[in-house]
This record gives structure tokens, C-alpha cells and sequence, in this order.
């Protein structure tokens, strides 16, 4: 056997002859503290496994939080064209462009319809001039059209009901 023995310089001789290793590589390493591989798995499954959870259930509410904006603005619109009839004395047309995707008191209407959403409605004068069809208000609060109805998706539907007699509206979901 090869003796060792410790040099003044804190190295040892090996049995490969005047290869020097310091002691320093010798002596056990000290624990420096941090995570291991395995803990930096599990906690990346926990948060995969959380976000597969949750990101489904937001986005299907995000759906139907954008469908109740787009319901309350169209609501909102048709309100408003029956308050300015009444306001400045004359009759006031609400207007909705299937073709163009628009709706609104303006002529030409500049508000966009959802691409998932569909308005159908029964009994609407249509113009002959811009194609648009509409709710006519007039100064009494009263009106010549017909309800709404407003499908997104081709599964929820709203079904928007219009008093004639006094114009007051009310929304209600069907499906």
C-alpha cells in the first residue's frame, strides 16, 4: 500500500504517483440549500394540473360575459332610441343591417354584431333604400316593430321583449 502524507500545502499524494488533489476535494461536500429536481416536478405538476382545472371553467365564462355586454349594449341602444324620440318630439328609428353586421339609432348604424351572434325578429319594416330593418319609436313612447330574439353559438338564446304600448324592454334567457 502506498502511504500518504500531508504536505505543508494541505495536499495528498495518490497512488498514481506525483498527481496532487487538494484535501479541500477530499473532504465531504457542504449542503447548500435549495430545491432538488424532484421537488420542481411535483410543484410544476401541481400547477399544470390546477391551470388544466381553471383555464376551461374562465373561458367558458368569458363567453357568456361577452354575450351579457353585447346583450346590455343592443338593450341599451334600442332604450336610448325610444328616450330621443320621446326627447325632441319626432319619431326615431332603430336600425338593424343583417347583411352589414350593424345596429343602431344612426343612419347608417355603426354598432357591430358579435360573429356569434344571430338577431331574428318577425314583423320589422325593412327601408328600401339601406336594406336596414326597423323600430320605428315615436314621440309617445309607442312603437312599430316586433321582440328580438338573439342566439350565440347556436346555443344560448335571449329573447328581448319590447311593450308596444309603452316601449319598456325586458330580456329573458330561453335556452
Amino acid at each position: 500500500m502506498t502511504e500518504y502524507r500531508r504536505t505543508e500545502n494541505a495536499e495528498r499524494r495518490t497512488e498514481l504517483g506525483d498527481l496532487k488533489i487538494p484535501a479541500s476535494v477530499l473532504r465531504p461536500r457542504i449542503c447548500v440549500p435549495g430545491f432538488t429536481l424532484i421537488e420542481m416536478i411535483v410543484v410544476l405538476v401541481v400547477i399544470s394540473v390546477t391551470l388544466a382545472v381553471v383555464v376551461p371553467r374562465v373561458g367558458s365564462n368569458w363567453k357568456q360575459i361577452e354575450d351579457s355586454d353585447f346583450l346590455q349594449q343592443f338593450t341599451e341602444s334600442v332604450e336610448r332610441s325610444r328616450l330621443f324620440a320621446m326627447n325632441c318630439g319626432r319619431p326615431i328609428a332603430f336600425r338593424l343591417n343583417g347583411a352589414t353586421r350593424v345596429y343602431g339609432s344612426d343612419n347608417p348604424p355603426r354598432q357591430p354584431i358579435p360573429l356569434n351572434a344571430e338577431i331574428f325578429s318577425e314583423n320589422l319594416q325593412k327601408e328600401s333604400e339601406t336594406g336596414d330593418f326597423l323600430i320605428v319609436f315615436h314621440p309617445d313612447g309607442s312603437l312599430v316593430g316586433n321582440d328580438f330574439e338573439v342566439v350565440f353559438d347556436h346555443e344560448r338564446t335571449y329573447h328581448i321583449f319590447i311593450n308596444p304600448l309603452f316601449g319598456n324592454l325586458s330580456l329573458k334567457r330561453i335556452k
